[in-house]
């Protein structure tokens, strides 16, 4: 399994409704709101690496209203 969390911005007054979208979706395990530089962390889980950036790259990312999102990837 792989695993990363996600910081995610978004335009403002969509954080509720995208924490909402993230969690409807199997691979994403928890998306929390945060205060500071990102407005949503999530944790998301794919059966490798290569899913779960595919997954990032071609599905999160595309979700209406999530301006930015940085990866990092947990190792251990």
């Amino acid at each position: 399994m792989a695993k990363a969390y996600l910081k995610i911005n978004v335009e403002p007054g969509q954080e509720r409704d995208i924490k909402k979208q993230l969690l409807s979706r199997e691979d994403v395990l928890q998306a929390d709101l945060t205060s500071g530089e990102q407005d949503i962390v999530a944790l998301v889980e794919a059966a490798n690496y290569e899913e779960l950036m595919s997954f990032v790259v071609s599905e999160l990312r595309l979700i209406e209203g999530i301006t930015k999102t940085i990866t990092n990837l947990i190792l251990d």
